[in-house]
């Protein structure tokens, strides 16, 4: 795998997060035609309707800003930022977020935040149905180990994502869903390590990046 983005890949970045705002944004905009025409007195509801859509766009933007920019890899030892932001984005699904351990540990490199929120993202795609995402970031002697554990019914990842994830993948026949995991690797491998994915029990699914420190 190349360290590198190819500007394919930047493309398909690019499309996927235009995706992911493409509803509340239109949602934002119907509900600015209902009030701009309130003949029905739906003032209110199309008042929380703009409103609720323009907040989940912002938590899509704020997160995704750290999860594929530069500041993702410059935020420092003090993870409780992280962990609102991907609070905020769950806010609208059925899942929810564990996340108590928000200092990082001794020798954590400033990569691995930015990793955590992509397996985060990637963990949230694996439920289709919901549950819960379990982040875990673990010192230990000479090493770092970060874990997402996405578990909740029908847990699994979609053939786009596993094909994201294989050793030598064709950038060309990649889609915007399967860029996601090509990504977080990439993500994993920049930090000397790779992503493992794995099925410690039925409807759960683990991921997994090791840093030596």
């Amino acid at each position: 795998m190349d360290l590198k983005i190819d500007v394919r890949v930047a493309e398909l970045l690019a499309s996927r997060l235009c995706h992911d705002l493409v509803g509340p944004i239109g949602a934002v905009g119907n509900g600015l035609e209902l009030l701009a025409d309130d003949e029905f007195g739906m003032a209110e509801d199309a008042m929380k309707l703009t409103a609720s859509s323009a907040r989940q766009a912002s938590h899509i933007l704020q997160f995704f800003r750290l999860a594929y920019g530069l500041a993702g890899a410059q935020v420092g030892a003090d993870y409780s930022q992280l962990r609102d932001l991907s609070m905020a984005l769950l806010e609208t699904s059925r899942t929810k977020l564990d996340w108590t351990g928000v200092q990082a540990p001794e020798g954590a490199p400033d990569g691995i935040a930015k990793a955590v929120l992509n397996m985060i993202a990637l963990g949230h795609e694996a439920l289709p149905r919901g549950g819960k995402l379990t982040v875990e970031i673990l010192g230990g002697p000479g090493s770092v180990e970060a874990r997402v554990t996405a578990a909740g019914q029908d847990a699994h990842l979609r053939p786009e994502s596993l094909s994201g994830l294989q050793d030598n993948v064709d950038l060309d026949e990649m889609t915007p869903r399967g860029v996601h995991g090509y990504f977080t690797r990439l993500m994993a491998k920049r930090l000397g390590s790779d992503l493992e994915v794995e099925t410690p029990a039925p409807d759960t699914l683990l991921f997994r990046i090791a840093v030596s420190t």
